[in-house]
C-alpha cells in the first residue's frame, strides 16, 4: 500500500510540475511558459532539445521510448545524438568548441570532466532524494551538483553460490584476499575453475584500493598518487595477488581469448565460482542465462585483517545540462521527467543498476538492487567501506587504456620480470598523463 501511495503521489507531482514550473525563466531560454492546466500537454511545443548519449542495444531502445513519451506529453522535440563508443572523443571536440548538447550523459565524470560546462542542479527536487552514497560521488565541495543521476554503478565480486556449496566453500567467511585464494584452491580441488574473469582494465584497476588506499590496507599511498609523486612500486601488491592466482591456474586456461559473453555463460552454467570486479548489473545477466542459478554480489576482500572490504560506486545513468544552453528551462523539465520513479525504473529494469534516489528505492525490486541489499544483510558483520570508483578518485584522466594494456600483459607474462615491466609501463604513463592529461571514456 505504501508503494502504491508513493507511486500515485509521484504521478500527481509530475503532472503538476509541467503546469507550474517553479524555476524562474532563464534569459537565454526558448521555453514557452506552462499552460497551467495540470496536464503539461504542449507546454514545450516548438522547443527542440539536443540530447547526447552513449547507449546501445536495449538501453538505447528504452531511452528512445522514454523520449517519445516525453514528446507526446509536452510537445517538445528530442533530438538524440547517439555517439556510442565515440562518445568521449566527440564530447572532447564539442567542449573545445564550447558547443555542447542541451543535455548530455556524463558517463561518470560530472565533476572531474564536465563541471566547467555544466549547470548547477542542486536546487532541483530530485537532488533532495539522493542517498548519502550518491552525494559522496556527485556533490562538489561547495555543495553544487551538476548531474541528474538516475542510477549508480556498484562494483564488487560476483559469486556462484551453487559452485561454492559443492566445493565446501563459505563465501561469507572470506574477508581478505588471502582467504579468497584459499577458497580458490578448495574450488579447484573440487573440479571447478575458481575465477571466470578475463583480462580488462577493471581487473587491474578496480581492486587496487583494497591494497593501496583504503583504510588499514597493506599500503597507504593515496596522497602520493593524488599529488603526482607516486612511483607505482606499491602496485606490486596488486600484481602479486594475480600472479599467485595465475600460477595456481585459478583462471580458465583460455582466459586471454575468452570473450565476455562466453565468460558469463561459463560462470552462470556452474563452471566457475567467482567473477572479480563486476557491477551489480551482471547479476541480471547471470539469471538471464541460468534462471535456476544462485548468484550473489559480494564486496572486494581486504588486503589485511585490519583493512576494509570495499564496495565502489560511481555515476550510472546520469545527465547534465550545458550551462550555456538556450533551452535550460526545457532541459530542466526533461531531467525532472527522467527522475520520476516510474521513468527511472524503466532505466533500472534494462540496466539492473542500483537506485540512488530514496523515492525510487521504495519501488525498486530489480535484480541489481536486490542483490546489493542482500549483500548488506549477509555481510552485516563485516567491516565494509564504500568508496568512489578507484581510477576516478585517484588516477589522472587517460589511465584507463593503460590499465587495460596492463591486464593483457599480466596474463601474457606473470613472471617477476613481467610484473616489473607492467609497473614501468604504468609509472611512465602516469607521469606523462599527470603532466598532460587527456580525456577518455
Amino acid at each position: 500500500m505504501r508503494k502504491l501511495i508513493i507511486y500515485l503521489l509521484t504521478i500527481l507531482m509530475l503532472f503538476g510540475s509541467f503546469g507550474c514550473n517553479g524555476d524562474k525563466p532563464n534569459n537565454n531560454s526558448n521555453t514557452k511558459p506552462g499552460t497551467g492546466d495540470n496536464t503539461g500537454t504542449n507546454e514545450l511545443a516548438g522547443v527542440s532539445l539536443e540530447v547526447a548519449v552513449n547507449y546501445t542495444g536495449d538501453s538505447l531502445t528504452v531511452f528512445q521510448q522514454i523520449c517519445s513519451a516525453f514528446e507526446a506529453k509536452t510537445g517538445a522535440t528530442i533530438i538524440i545524438d547517439n555517439y556510442g563508443s565515440d562518445y568521449a572523443s566527440t564530447m572532447v571536440t564539442r567542449m573545445a568548441a564550447n558547443n555542447l548538447p542541451d543535455v548530455f550523459v556524463t558517463a561518470g565524470w560530472s565533476l572531474r570532466r564536465y563541471k566547467e560546462y555544466s549547470l548547477d542542479l542542486s536546487d532541483q527536487d530530485y537532488c533532495k532524494q539522493y542517498t548519502e552514497s550518491a552525494l559522496g560521488v556527485i556533490q562538489d565541495d561547495d555543495g553544487a551538483i551538476y548531474v541528474c543521476m538516475l542510477s549508480s554503478g556498484i562494483n564488487g565480486n560476483v559469486v556462484n553460490l551453487a559452485v561454492c556449496q559443492e566445493a565446501g566453500v563459505d563465501p561469507y567467511a572470506i574477508y581478505t584476499w588471502d582467504d579468497f585464494l584459499d577458497a580458490c584452491e578448495k574450488i579447484k580441488q573440487a573440479g571447478f575453475t575458481p575465477i571466470a574473469s578475463n583480462p580488462d582494465a577493471g581487473l587491474t584497476c578496480n581492486i587496487a584500493g583494497t591494497f593501496l588506499t583504503y583504510k588499514n590496507e597493506i599500503a597507504d599511498v593515496g596522497e602520493k598518487i593524488l599529488d603526482g609523486t607516486w612511483d607505482w612500486s606499491e602496485y606490486i601488491h596488486v600484481l602479486k595477488f594475480y600472479q599467485k592466482a595465475l600460477e595456481n591456474e585459478y583462471f580458465f586456461r583460455d582466459a586471454r581469448s575468452i570473450n565476455t559473453n562466453d565468460m558469463y555463460e561459463r560462470f552462470a552454467s556452474g563452471k566457475a565460482a567467482f567473477i572479480i570486479s563486476e557491477n551489480t548489473a551482471s547479476i541480471q545477466t547471470c539469471y538471464n542465462l541460468n534462471p535456476k542459478g544462485s548468484f550473489i554480489f559480494a564486496p572486494f576482500p581486504a588486503s589485511t585483517e585490519e583493512g576494509e572490504e570495499a564496495v565502489t560506486s560511481g555515476e550510472g545513468d546520469a545527465f547534465g545540462i550545458w550551462k550555456d544552453s538556450k533551452n535550460i528551462e526545457a532541459a530542466k523539465v526533461f531531467l525532472n521527467y527522467l527522475a520520476t520513479p516510474e521513468v527511472t525504473l524503466k532505466f533500472l529494469n534494462v540496466t539492473s543498476r542500483m537506485s540512488c534516489q530514496k523515492n525510487v528505492m521504495e519501488l525498486d525490486d530489480t535484480p541489481g538492487t536486490t542483490a546489493f541489499y542482500k549483500m548488506q544483510q549477509d555481510y552485516a558483520n563485516h567491516n565494509i567501506g564504500y568508496y568512489n570508483i578507484w581510477d576516478r578518485e585517484y588516477l589522472p584522466s587517460g589511465m584507463w587504456g593503460y590499465m587495460d594494456t596492463a591486464s593483457s600483459k599480466l596474463f601474457a607474462d606473470y613472471s617477476d620480470k613481467g610484473l616489473q615491466n607492467i609497473i614501468d609501463l604504468l609509472r611512465k604513463a602516469y607521469i606523462n598523463l599527470y603532466q598532460n592529461p587527456i580525456i577518455e571514456e
